[in-house]
């Protein structure tokens, strides 16, 4: 397989060997469910940035081989429009087929630019995407320029453990219990498109649980 070219055909290959190696493909919500199992489980993740129409080819590529992943969507903010008709087609066939949908937030960056209280833009982001999903997770955002971080206000104990009552979500994506539990492994710049450590397929022989973060805009 050739790591970086981040092809369909390429991630598909990614899909079927960790299949052949005994791994059980489960969403977040589900791995938070089962006690965050630290061996043989896989967790697929997408960050929908940008160009969501992309999405779909990802999503049938794990259908092919039964596999289900969860994708988190931006609302505040957002370079696209959930609710146009293609993307949220895309989004609500993949949650009938099974796929998760979570939230994909910089309440931080919105409200400051747009001078609002960041919690309220949470509460409001959470609202508007539950009256359309079951929403269960949160995976804050953060632009290229890392202009604005919301994940510390999510990692605070304190922060958290009212926010996750308040919002009635299960779980935050970077929470202690996820990330311990798990090989984290995504694609980032660094300058070009690349593998930020080791391409997923050279963890599988460890059978350590896996956490896979992917950005469909990147795959083609």
């Amino acid at each position: 397989m050739s790591e970086n070219q981040f092809s369909i055909a390429y991630y598909s290959k990614i899909l079927e060997l960790a299949k052949d190696q005994g791994y059980k493909a489960v969403t977040l919500n589900e791995f938070v469910r089962l006690g965050c199992p630290k061996i043989g489980h896989l967790i697929i993740r997408h960050d929908l940035d940008k160009s969501p129409i992309t999405l779909k080819p990802v999503l049938d590529a794990e259908r092919k081989v039964d596999i289900r992943s969860t994708t988190f969507v931006r609302v505040a903010g957002s370079e696209y429009n959930f609710l146009s008709y293609p993307c949220f087609k895309i989004l609500k066939d993949a949650e009938a087929d099974g796929f998760e949908i979570g939230l994909h937030s910089n309440f931080v960056e919105f409200s400051t630019i747009m001078n609002l209280d960041p919690i309220l833009v949470l509460q409001n982001e959470v609202s508007i995407l539950k009256s359309f999903f079951n929403v269960s997770g949160i995976a804050t955002h953060r632009d290229i320029n890392y202009m604005y971080n919301s994940l510390p206000v999510l990692e605070s104990q304190f922060n958290w453990h009212i926010l996750k009552d308040q919002l009635k979500l299960n779980y935050q994506a970077y929470s202690q219990d996820i990330m311990n539990s798990t090989q984290y492994v995504n694609e980032g710049l660094n300058p070009h498109l690349c593998w930020r450590s080791k391409a997923p397929e050279h963890y599988f022989s460890e059978k350590k649980s896996i956490y896979l973060l992917t950005h469909s805009h990147w795959w083609y």
